[in-house]
């Protein structure tokens, strides 16, 4: 349930929305107008917060409120130099202005009547885009020009669930649950846990590139989920804390909502590790039971423990099944992470592991194997 917007308007928006053409619904600044220069290692961080009010004459006032960056009006055309200059105004796409100081108008008639993307960067005096790794250094987001709570900014709410998928796995009537592997192992889950350590939706502007290579090997070099546009900080989609789930009893649980700005996401970022604030060494996950295959007799014990991270980006995917290349924050999002019980033993050869084996095969395998599934809030 959306928190911050009553219902009539929320229709509203999503009818909005829906006009747009939906494999790019919201147009971006193309960034080859500027090039972009990376801040020299060590320099701080620009970061700027952004507060939009109504104009009593006509449009918006702009406030910008800006760390580690200063305007500098009368170096404008003069070399760059780092954690100065000005900022670019993009609306809908389109250069609108450029802003000397923390505050501008904007005057209605660039608006469109309803949803605006608004997107500001950091220029440095040269007129090149200030950038981390490649990625502008700013603020992207939507506003609402039918808003009447002097807010206009679009705030959207993100809900997380953590699931599973069953597959082939059942409950078992001695408690836990059994699985029959695809290797021909029937394997008894008696007790375990596991480590949420990190959800999060990824803008699509600081989307990484793609891996070149294919299967487990596109993951040795792991890339970062940049703050992106959204003024640097840690990305607001990002779940608060970590999250521990009983694996011998597995369910469906909601964890927490997150109150978002980015106009749009293009995938998520999951990541299996030992809790925030916990000693090396803790378990990411542990699960043990018993294993017996056909032509083998009696039941073998065993313990699977690892305190290794691993995450993966994941592709969006619709109740249906299909891929969502991205996904407007207008309306709400739900999103539920959907991992595998069924193939969560796939691949793993229990005769040849070693007991009590400490194993990050399962982490690779339960995060491959999970599908981010999104719904209207």
């Amino acid at each position: 349930m959306r928190a911050l917007r009553p219902p009539l308007l929320a229709l509203a928006l999503l009818a909005a929305i829906a006009a747009w053409p939906q494999d790019s619904p919201l147009p971006a600044v193309d960034h080859s107008q500027h090039p972009v220069i990376d801040l020299p290692a060590g320099a701080p961080v620009p970061a700027m917060e952004v507060r939009l009010e109504p104009d009593r004459m006509d449009g918006f006032n702009i406030v910008l409120q800006t760390r580690n960056f200063r305007f500098t009006p009368e170096g404008v055309g003069g070399p760059a130099i780092p954690n100065e200059g000005h900022a670019h105004l993009y609306i809908n796409g389109e250069k609108a202005a450029r802003l000397y100081s923390p505050w501008h108008h904007i005057p209605a008639k660039l608006l469109r009547e309803g949803i605006n993307r608004l997107e500001i960067e950091f220029s440095a005096n040269d007129h090149s885009v200030w950038g981390v790794a490649g990625d502008p250094i700013g603020a992207d987001f939507l506003i609402d020009t039918l808003d009447s709570d002097n807010d206009p900014i679009v705030r959207e709410e993100v809900r997380y669930t953590l699931g599973w998928d069953w597959g082939r796995a059942k409950r078992s009537e001695h408690g836990g649950w059994e699985v029959q592997t695809d290797l021909g192992y029937l394997v008894h889950v008696t007790s375990g846990r596991l480590v949420t350590r990190n959800l999060e939706l990824v803008p699509c502007h600081a989307m990484p590139p793609e891996p070149p290579n294919s299967g487990w090997l596109r993951w040795i070099k792991p890339q970062p989920v940049l703050a992106g546009h959204s003024s640097m900080v840690p990305n607001e989609s990002k779940i608060s804390r970590s999250y521990e789930e009983d694996l011998a009893n597995p369910g469906t649980a909601f964890i927490e909502s997150r109150i978002v700005t980015d106009p749009e996401y293009c995938s998520a970022h999951y990541l299996i590790a030992r809790p925030t604030g916990s000693g090396p060494g803790t378990a990411a996950l542990e699960v043990s039971g018993t294993w017996k295959r056909s032509g083998v007799s009696g039941e073998t014990t065993f313990r699977i423990r690892s305190s290794a991270a691993y995450g993966q980006f994941l592709h969006l995917s619709s109740a249906a099944g299909s891929r969502l290349f991205r996904r407007a924050i207008v309306g709400g999002i739900d999103i539920t992470l959907q991992r595998s019980l069924g193939s969560m033993f796939d691949g793993f050869d229990f005769q040849s592991a070693p007991p009590n084996a400490s194993d990050s095969q399962l982490l690779r395998t339960l995060v491959a194997g999970t599908v981010v599934l999104v719904e209207d809030s």
